[in-house]
């Protein structure tokens, strides 16, 4: 198994992605700390069946440093995890001409700061062993402008950018960092939908359908495997080709 007796570090765990992420690690033998806000939300996301010494629950407020600094002291208490995965994401629905500065610091504190701190805290002990692998999951949202969801975007397309520089600062100490961007999944990070928006995300899709569940997951554990030893810095789109697509309806030619 890829990631058997290895630590994993999984924020946002009790989310759609999050629970997804916490089956596949699990499924590969991986030693699990979950976190999220939520401990009743936490103890829902454990795999089922998987033993109770490789699974720790943490729940934490990542938009405040207190939650942040648990959630650092209790990734190393045992030694550095070998894998960080900052899943742990808001994205309110809110006109750009309508968000209040208070809810743009919220978002970014979340998406953006939390990862930097833990980056910063969690990435320096995997330096110090050597060895480690980071994945940031952000968003197509990154380089696509949506007016409902510009804060949410701005605080991805920072995250990526967070993500190459730490690839630069920690790849001599063996730790590698990449960015994940995830395909729609609703219920992921988000609070009220707007009528018709999910069905306009999928549409998007250069595949032309929806998501596979775990095929995310699929993605993230490769990153984060020996298999990619060999890439840091990178940003993986596993969203069907959507960012990428400015067509304004499916192609009705298909030439050879």
């Amino acid at each position: 198994m890829r990631f058997s007796g290895r630590k994993v570090v999984i924020t946002g765990a009790a989310g759609v992605y999050g629970r997804e992420l916490a089956a596949a690690f699990a499924a590969e033998g991986a030693m699990l700390l979950l976190a999220d806000r939520d401990e009743a939300d936490l103890a829902a996301a454990v795999p089922a069946g998987l033993e109770p010494g490789r699974v720790t629950l943490h729940a934490a407020d990542l938009s405040q440093d207190a939650g942040i600094d648990g959630l650092i002291a209790a990734a190393l208490a045992g030694g550095a995890p070998e894998v960080l995965v900052n899943n742990a994401g808001i994205y309110p629905f809110i006109p750009l001409m309508e968000v209040t500065p208070a809810e743009y610091d919220r978002i970014l504190a979340v998406n953006t700061r939390a990862p930097f701190r833990l980056m910063q805290g969690i990435g320096r002990a995997m330096a110090e062993a050597g060895r480690g692998a980071i994945v940031n999951v952000t968003s197509s949202a990154a380089e696509v402008i949506r007016g409902n969801g510009v804060p949410y975007g701005a605080s991805k397309c920072a995250l990526e950018y967070l993500s190459r520089a730490f690839a630069v600062e920690l790849g001599r100490h063996g730790v590698r960092v990449n960015s994940a961007r995830p395909p729609f999944a609703e219920g992921s990070a988000l609070v009220t939908m707007p009528p018709g928006y999910a069905e306009a995300v999928v549409a998007r899709s250069l595949l032309g359908r929806g998501r596979r569940p775990g095929a995310f997951a699929d993605a993230v554990l490769f990153l984060c495997s020996d298999a990619a030893d060999s890439i840091t810095g990178a940003v993986l789109d596993a969203g069907g080709g959507g960012a990428i697509n400015r067509r304004e309806g499916p192609s009705t030619r298909v030439r050879g």
